[in-house]
């Protein structure tokens, strides 16, 4: 069964764009450890208005155990946590299973 993954990501004073900037780079460092972007999104109102909401989907939570461990290792996505961290003020992530009413399965 499919896995979602969702990261709110809060970035630091006026670097909102600079992360949406980077937004195709991480696509596709993602896709490299076997993920898939499902969206992006700003949040325009309510509880995190103005961060950046992510998803990403895998086969299962072991292809997501795996490509964590991959990205921590991948010397291309090493190098965007480095040159995006100080563009970040919190990061937080939840992983996510199919409700059996849920389109994304």
């Amino acid at each position: 069964m499919a896995i979602y993954v969702g990261t709110q990501v809060s970035p630091t004073p006026g670097n909102l764009q600079a992360l949406l900037a980077e937004g195709e780079r991480y696509n596709k460092l993602v896709e490299k450890i076997g993920g898939t972007p499902i969206g992006g999104w700003t949040i325009a109102m309510g509880e995190g208005q103005g961060t950046l909401a992510l998803l990403v989907s895998y086969p299962d939570l072991a292809a997501y155990q795996a490509a964590t461990e991959k990205a921590q290792t991948d010397a291309e996505f090493v190098q965007f946590i480095a040159d995006t961290g100080p563009l970040i003020a919190a990061m937080n992530s939840a992983v996510y299973t199919p409700a059996p009413t849920s389109a994304l399965q």
